[in-house]
């Protein structure tokens, strides 16, 4: 099967698995991964292959854990790359990229990946950051029933905050920016990643310290008395 249809009935497929998802793991997230993994990939000087990096990009969250029963995705997503005519190595590398590329509470930073995976990797970490980011996080949380925020904790002390004390705290999406989305700049792979990371990261710490004065206002004036 000529790469042209394989991408093709990639994209076919993702669309299916993705058509309803309203978890902020969509359709168009997954087209963003695409744009963000082949503009990575073009600003590289490493020969990469970009053929890899797309079909990895469209299919990597055909076996999320949040979202399906992962050992059933997976087998449903081999059957559906033998169909395509992948060789049995290829299959296995996309396989474990797929598997490994996300952050799973930290649990895969140290899987070692191609080159392929750690662009697509950082592209979908970038998807995750800034704008984007922030709409995508209070979406999820919302679609997981968790709560904005809550806790009383200022911005400054939320800052200084150790790991176990973020994860001591309920849910929330303002506790994700602190027990994963602050972390990703750091761990970017690629310069052009990187570059892209750090803007989207700052973005995101001015919105989360904005967000808290907003949330703590009744109390920050009552102190001023």
């Amino acid at each position: 099967m000529k790469k042209t249809e394989q991408i093709w009935r990639a994209e076919q497929y993702m669309k299916e698995v993705h058509q309803h998802d309203v978890s902020g793991h969509d359709v168009a997230h997954v087209y963003r991964v695409v744009s963000l993994a082949l503009y990575l990939a073009d600003q590289e000087e490493k020969t990469v292959d970009c053929h890899v990096i797309h079909l990895v990009a469209l299919l990597h969250d055909t076996v999320d854990e949040k979202l399906f029963i992962e050992h059933d995705a997976i087998e449903k997503l081999q059957r559906f790359l033998i169909e395509i005519e992948l060789t049995h190595a290829e299959i296995e590398d996309l396989l474990h990229i797929i598997q490994y590329m996300s952050y799973r509470g930290g649990r895969n930073n140290h899987v070692a990946l191609s080159f392929e995976g750690q662009i697509v990797r950082d592209a979908d970490r970038l998807d995750a950051l800034g704008a984007i980011g922030i709409a995508r996080t209070f979406q999820y949380a919302g679609h997981s029933g968790e709560a904005m925020w809550t806790g009383d904790a200022t911005f400054e002390q939320l800052e200084y905050a150790s790991d176990s004390d973020i994860h001591a705290l309920s849910p929330s999406a303002i506790q994700h920016f602190y027990e994963k989305l602050f972390k990703l700049r750091d761990l970017m792979h690629t310069e052009s990643g990187r570059a892209l990371a750090e803007q989207r990261h700052q973005f995101m710490k001015q919105f989360v310290e904005t967000f808290m004065t907003e949330w703590n206002f009744d109390k920050s004036q009552l102190d001023k008395k």
